[in-house]
């Protein structure tokens, strides 16, 4: 029988993959409201990728929590520039970023007791 109760790490996980999924629609969604150019075709592709790294979010590699961090990170250094706007989007950025950076920094496997007996 399965475990009914999520650990907290696959919670924020899935809170992870739910942000990059809303990341990637407000990024494609952008199309709408934007004439089309290289710059929105461009945030348009990113919203792809973050919506393929969602599905890699779903398994238990790292590797979908990096490459997350990555392009939220580099995103990030973009809020730091004068022209530019914030968007919802940047907002779910920083909090994804802080969601994977945590995941990356929490130990892989829970620290056993050291007077625990086998």
């Amino acid at each position: 029988m399965p475990n009914a109760s999520l650990a907290p790490k696959e919670r924020l996980r899935l809170l992870a993959m739910l942000l990059a999924v809303a990341i990637g629609v407000l990024l494609i969604a952008d199309l709408w409201k934007t004439p089309l150019n290289q710059e929105s075709l461009a945030t348009a592709g990113r919203g792809v990728v973050f919506i393929l790294l969602a599905l890699g979010l779903m398994g238990t590699r790292r590797l979908s929590l990096v490459l997350t961090a990555l392009l939220c990170g580099v995103s990030v250094l973009d809020l730091f520039t004068v022209s530019h706007t914030l968007q919802p989007a940047d907002v779910l950025e920083i909090a994804t970023l802080l969601i994977c950076a945590g995941l990356l920094l929490s130990p892989e496997h829970p620290l056993r007791d050291q007077n625990a007996a086998p």
